[in-house]
């Protein structure tokens, strides 16, 4: 039988690809010597030379490709000849080996239909070393992920890193500048402010800076278009840039083109600027924009996108985090893999409507875009085509920030920066009080489309659509409920009643943006109120996230997607309970993304925050037809680093196995990148965790059962909730809460303050958290109780109901606290740190104690708990009645004496921090004195728990990076 020979299969390879991009028809060749410099002789097999990007050179073979991958490699850091660009990634791909003697008129659909296995290799750093993506095995996937891989690998990390690095010290040289010779024009900087919606000061110089160089970068990315004149062009005869001839061009290109979204908001910043200071800007800006060009980096991702959100003031009460952009991709890729749309149907594209009510920068829009236009160009059309009906009809963006607004419109117009289109969908909304403007005394943001309302009025109302040209204005904007396919979004997580900011003396810090008035805030806290029906998920203490879910499920219809970006706490905390449920009984087919990893920051998809956060897409639900509930978990072991991975990912996660209700998740072959858990019952807290048989066997402990791996038995325990045992204490905030409650009384009764080494208090209490001295269940009190004056009743009440010898652990640093319960030394009242547990049986309180400081007892504490933070578990106050604790109802009175003769013994000793169990010998006499003496089950289950609490100590939820963690332990691997 005849071979087909590679060049022959690279032909068609070529051939097919050249269909998957319109500008491949050109820039996409196949098996042609003499285009690399200093290497005649070589030819790849396959050379994309992407259209402001990087080129990438495809190598392939037929399996078993031994050479495949040496080939790749060496032509990185080859030269092309025509436009001298080097070569810094190539693609390995191995042919199906069916493809070696088959069928020459069978080639062409066998390769179209092929999976093939491919690895991406570039080089990285100064001394450009060479890499390989993935580490190890090889990726999967059909000539669609083929295509999509080959245009992200044009995408360069590092260049992307050292353009921000050039953005950020341009911007920031421009900024000071611009305030140094503003001291002598204190107008000029006053001006500026005002267009941006800003008070004047560095961060708003910077953010004016930001803008005109997206501005100046966006000038030349489209001079020699229209008869747009280059910077070069518009230089006088002295050779000198002006002030005067930029915006005279600005105004041509306003007036006479479109680019609103670009030069608009850059002309208002930049006609204040005193001309002697804007000669100092131009060249710093030019000089930036000329070394962005340089490096290729202004064809890449969202540049100023990521510049700009460092520069807003009000992040900290607009909690206003960038999503980067590999979590964009991976986000959004999941969610429009969900759509059912006909790809190739350019009506059914560009009938589409997705929103993003809290834009930002437009990153996820951006992101979203790239995923319709992708598969839009896989189908064999040119995404170019239907740009402008995109931008005009498909896109809807909205946020309180001016600049915010017009940088997304910016951003998301950028992927045809030569395609003019008329007003677009995006648009900067009212917030505060609105002055001398009919209709709404107040606004809050998008949150005003929440109430019952089709159309959203423009005119007169303080809102501002983002123009794409010169058009008149039209008085509305159309954001009917129930009307939009997709609406992702990362909301704002601030909470109105947020401690931190509370005791800043920053009364309701979600409406804190823009230095509103504490009236102004009162106002628009009211106003959220008055939206709130049943079955909505707002809720004050989860924040104004949990609001922007309502606001995409009554803009989503049926069968659309929602895909958000929220805090960790949504998968358990006490305050997100409405919205599980709104997602379990109006949604299907949910899937949540979460991150298991201990390094600071890597929990989260966004940048600059610590906290954990976790990935929502869920379809909404159709009615009249069969609904099954499914929530799926996905444990991501790290976040994706580049648009590249997060697309594989994505792709990976989209195709796993639906069948199993738990399993792996690779990329390729023995790559694993996330572990998955199905849910048909509604949402568990499953997030963050790399070891699934630990969910597994805490589910099964919850319902009576205990099954350990490596053994074939299944032990029945007797499990009950702590409610039917024991009733939880009193919230500290209604001990000591200063706040005046509505007839003006403090909502506590009592002052706290430190206990006294030299005298008892008359109201003990265990307030706070001091590792040091928690090393062993029986804790004395650290503070007491003064009576606020006139207050001795309520006092006494409070004293009578709660006061007793047990505390439940509701902040639990893992990595430093031993206990998740304790026996307080006299009887008290608990606070803050601990929740008070006043048992229905004295004899309860050992029985209690000792399986919470079981292993047994610590896991199911951080199962139940919000690990919001590596290390750590959180537990609220409310959730405490449902824990899962061992029935001491069921015991035997002589079991009974026998936990009291254990306790006295063990209470002795010091125990090591949760972390560390895998080497807490106490801990260990605990467990084997519960599972065997107690329990009575057989000695075998101690050895399949010493695998177990290994499993569990190295979780790094668990751990949160300690060095005490368990060494070269990698179970997933």
């Amino acid at each position: 039988m005849i071979k087909n020979s590679e060049q022959l299969l690279n032909n068609e390879l070529s051939r097919i690809l050249q269909k998957k991009n319109p500008h491949w028809k050109t820039n996409l060749t196949s098996t042609i010597t003499g285009v690399l410099e200093d290497s005649a002789a070589l030819r790849p097999y396959i050379l994309v030379v992407h259209q402001n990007g990087l080129p990438v050179v495809i190598e392939a073979e037929i399996e078993p490709a031994r050479t495949v991958e040496l080939d790749a490699r060496s032509r990185l850091g080859k030269t092309i000849k025509k436009g001298g660009n080097k070569i810094e990634q190539s693609i390995a791909v191995c042919f199906p080996r069916e493809l070696a003697f088959a069928k020459q008129n069978d080639i062409s659909k066998i390769v179209s239909e092929a999976i093939f296995r491919y690895s991406v290799h570039y080089e990285e750093g100064n001394h450009y070393k060479q890499s390989r993506w993935p580490k190890y095995g090889w990726i999967a996937g059909d000539i669609n992920e083929l295509a999509a891989c080959i245009e992200h690998t044009a995408l360069s990390e590092s260049k992307m890193a050292f353009g921000l690095e050039i953005l950020e010290k341009g911007i920031s040289k421009a900024a000071d500048e611009l305030r140094r010779d503003g001291e002598n024009a204190p107008d000029m900087l006053e001006k500026i402010a005002l267009k941006l919606n800003q008070k004047d000061g560095l961060q708003t110089s910077r953010m004016a800076m930001a803008i005109l160089a997206n501005a100046f970068t966006f000038h030349t990315l489209v001079a020699g278009n229209f008869k747009i004149k280059s910077f070069e062009e518009l230089k006088d005869e002295y050779g000198m840039l002006l002030q005067s001839a930029i915006i005279s061009e600005w105004r041509h290109i306003l007036y006479d083109i479109n680019y609103w979204p670009i030069f608009k908001i850059a002309s208002e910043i930049f006609k204040p600027i005193r001309e002697d200071v804007s000669n100092t800007i131009i060249e710093r800006l030019s000089e930036l924009t000329n070394q962005l060009i340089k490096i290729g980096a202004t064809s890449q991702h969202d540049l100023s996108g990521r510049m700009f959100q460092k520069l807003i003031t009000d992040r900290k009460f607009l909690a206003t985090y960038y999503t980067l952009p590999s979590s964009a991709a991976l986000l959004a890729e999941l969610a429009v893999s969900k759509l059912e749309v006909d790809w190739g149907s350019t009506r059914d594209v560009t009938s589409l409507k997705v929103a993003d009510f809290a834009c930002g920068t437009g990153a996820l829009l951006n992101a979203t875009y790239s995923a319709l236009s992708n598969r839009y160009r896989r189908n064999g059309k040119d995404d170019k085509d239907i740009h402008a009906t995109m931008m005009e009809q498909a896109i809807f963006g909205c946020d309180i920030m001016p600049a915010a607004t017009h940088l997304t419109a910016s951003i998301v117009s950028s992927a045809h920066p030569t395609i003019p289109f008329k007003n677009t969908q995006i648009i900067t909304l009212p917030y505060g009080q609105q002055k001398d403007i009919s209709g709404q005394p107040v606004s809050i943001g998008a949150l005003d489309l929440i109430a019952d309302v089709d159309v959203f009025p423009i005119f007169n109302t303080g809102a501002e659509r983002i123009r794409g040209d010169r058009e008149e204005e039209r008085e509305n904007i159309c954001l009917p409920h129930g009307s939009f396919d997709l609406v992702i979004m990362n909301p704002p997580f601030t909470r109105p009643t947020n401690s931190e900011a509370e005791s800043a003396g920053v009364p309701i810090p979600s409406f804190a943006g823009f230095s509103t008035k504490v009236e102004e805030r009162h106002l628009m806290s009211k106003k959220l109120k008055s939206m709130r029906k049943p079955k909505m998920a707002g809720h004050g203490n989860a924040g104004l996230a949990s609001n922007f879910i309502d606001l995409a499920n009554i803009k989503v219809k049926e069968g659309g997607v929602v895909a958000l970006v929220l805090p960790a706490t949504f998968a358990s905390g006490e305050s997100w309970s409405s919205a599980r449920r709104l997602f379990e009984e109006n949604f299907t087919d949910i899937l949540v993304v979460s991150i298991a990893n201990s390094e600071t920051g890597q929990t989260s998809f966004s940048a600059d925050t610590s906290i954990g956060e976790v990935l929502i897409i869920a379809k909404k639900e159709t009615k009249n037809v069969n609904r099954e509930l499914n929530v799926d978990y996905v444990n991501l072991y790290n976040r994706p680093e580049s648009i590249k991975e997060a697309y594989v990912i994505a792709q990976v996660i989209s195709r796993r196995n639906a069948e199993r209700n738990f399993g792996k998740i690779e990329i390729g072959e023995g790559n694993e990148v996330a572990q998955y858990v199905r849910s048909k019952k509604g949402f568990i807290g499953a997030i963050a965790i790399v070891d699934m048989e630990i969910i597994s066997m805490l589910m099964d402990i919850e319902k009576g059962r205990f099954v350990l791996p490596s053994l074939d038995k299944e032990f029945n325990v007797p499990i009950t909730t702590l409610q039917n045992i024991a009733d939880r204490g009193v919230y500290y905030r209604d001990i000591y809460g200063p706040e005046s409650l509505k007839d003006g009384t403090p909502r506590g009764p009592f002052k706290v303050t430190p206990a006294q080494s030299n005298k008892i208090g008359s109201f003990p209490m265990l307030w706070a958290h001091d590792a040091k001295r928690e090393t062993k269940l029986i804790v004395n009190p650290d503070h007491e109780g003064i009576v606020r004056e006139g207050h001795d009743a309520r006092a006494i009440k409070i004293w009578k109901k709660f006061a007793g010898r047990i505390c439940f652990n509701n902040d639990f640093g893992l990595g430093s606290q031993p206990l998740t319960a304790c026996i307080i030394s006299v009887e008290s009242l608990a606070g803050l740190a601990w929740t008070g547990i006043k048992c229905h049986d004295d004899r309860y309180n050992v029985p209690i104690v000792l399986w919470a400081n079981s292993t047994i007892g610590l896991m199911t504490f951080w199962w139940n708990g919000s690990r919001q933070q590596g290390g750590r578990a959180r537990l609220s106050i409310k959730k405490f009645p449902f824990f899962p604790m061992l029935d001491v109802r069921k015991l035997s009175k002589d079991k009974m004496k026998k936990m009291d003769r254990f306790f006295d013994q063990v209470s002795k000793q010091n125990l090591l921090p949760a972390n560390e169990a895998y080497r807490d010998s106490v801990r260990k006499s605990i467990d084997k004195f519960l599972l065997i003496d107690i329990l009575e089950l057989p000695e075998e289950v101690l050895a399949s728990l010493k695998l177990i609490r290994l499993k569990w100590c190295n979780e790094p939820s668990v751990h949160g990076g300690k060095k005490t963690k368990p060494q070269n332990v990698q179970f997933h691997l």
